[in-house]
């Protein structure tokens, strides 16, 4: 699960899925930090991966490396920049 669809809000760290074959079913379990605040903890989020590209296809092509754009994963700061 890529750290913008963690639910950042109840510190959550980590989410994996469980394969429960004799019923086909597939269980997600959340990694929560257990904290007093239900507001975004920033000690916990380090910068991640944004969801905008860096390069433009023209750019890639023509060779340009750019490193990749990093962003807060605070509630609404997944844009990318």
């Amino acid at each position: 699960m890529p750290k913008y669809g963690l639910d950042v809000s109840a510190c959550e760290v980590f989410r994996f899925y469980k394969l429960v074959t004799l019923k086909g079913l597939i269980e997600p379990i959340s990694m929560i930090v257990p904290r007093r605040s239900e507001t975004y903890q920033e000690d916990i989020y380090p910068m991640t991966p944004g969801t905008e590209p860096a390069l433009t296809p023209d750019e890639w092509l023509s060779g340009v490396n750019r490193g990749k754009l990093s962003c807060e994963a605070a509630p609404g700061g997944l844009s990318g920049g």
